[in-house]
């Protein structure tokens, strides 16, 4: 089912080869529309630090020519004759995750988008929404409030569903204190205003002028500049949390220094959550973020009494 007006032909922005900037040419609109697909006439397009690692080619994967944008959100121009959940018309955000197998122990569980036989992701594998127009799955789609504007939407297809899985796996309750790390940045003010939404209580590190702003703007109770060093950053979170530390900091900075700070700021028997990858020359440079890839969990432990 579609629109009668979708044109054969349309603008995109493009990566064509590595390492050059993206250059807008145009390409034919996605004419093959699979059974669960939705086709979308693009509204918005967010740009995103990993936007400039497919630039770059750090991004598994990536073939050339791809267009770029993960984080899309516009309305419904076709759809595949297996799609009941979306109509034409209907305003969407646009998942990442693109034909997973719904086959393998992950698309079996809560974790369908870790999916290794899936076609990719837009804007990193498959055609991203720096176009008029995108080809999505309508199985990793969400349909957006009329109240939410499309520029607001359009980051929560990435930065902000990163950051809310984070707080899941802070597992904390109302009432804790969350630290997070990088909290004025572009996914930082993001967990700052979903933690707020959680009952949390939140302190705000980052090391620039801009980000301190923010983190107050979003509503974090404590901000801590960490440019006066980790003694002084310390004893400022222990202050705030009548000497305990937060109980739990989420990381979001790929400072060398970063993840240390997330440690030493986070209580006895607390979880820091690492979000932020570390790259080097075009490689992860750390075992800590290559477990971020895969989603796996690091838990830490001295000695037992007993």
């Amino acid at each position: 089912m579609a629109d009668q007006d979708v044109p054969k032909h349309m603008l995109a922005c493009q990566v064509s080869q590595f390492n050059e900037p993206y250059v807008i040419r145009e390409v034919p609109v996605p004419q093959s529309v699979g059974p669960h697909d939705l086709l979308l006439k693009t509204a918005v397009a967010s740009l995103c630090h990993t936007d400039s690692m497919v630039q770059e080619g750090k991004m598994a994967g990536t073939t050339l020519p791809i267009t770029g944008s993960h984080e899309g959100v516009g309305t419904v121009v076709a759809k595949g004759e297996a799609v009941t959940n979306f109509a034409l018309h209907d305003r969407v955000l646009a998942g990442i995750p693109f034909h997973q197998c719904w086959k393998c122990e992950d698309c079996n569980s809560e974790h369908p988008q870790y999916c290794s036989d899936r076609a990719g992701g837009i804007g990193l594998q498959v055609d991203g929404a720096f176009a008029e127009y995108i080809l999505i799955d309508s199985r990793s789609a969400s349909l957006v409030p009329a109240a939410l504007h499309f520029t607001d939407a359009a980051p929560l297809a990435y930065a902000g569903i990163t950051v809310w899985r984070a707080l899941l796996q802070a597992e904390l309750k109302s009432g804790d204190w969350l630290g997070i790390v990088g909290s004025g940045g572009g996914l930082g003010h993001l967990a700052v205003q979903f933690a707020k939404a959680k009952g949390l209580r939140v302190v705000g590190l980052d090391a620039r002028d801009e980000g301190i702003n923010l983190s107050r703007e979003s509503g974090a109770e404590v901000v801590v500049d960490v440019r006066s060093g980790l003694d002084s950053v310390v004893k400022r979170v222990w202050k705030a949390t009548q000497n305990k530390g937060v109980s739990a900091t989420i990381n979001l900075s790929d400072a060398a220094s970063a993840a240390a700070l997330a440690c030493a700021v986070t209580r006895k028997h607390g979880r820091m959550v690492q979000v932020a990858q570390r790259y080097l020359c075009g490689r992860l440079v750390d075992g800590v973020s290559q477990a971020n890839t895969r989603d796996a969990g690091i838990r830490s432990t001295a000695w037992n009494q007993g």
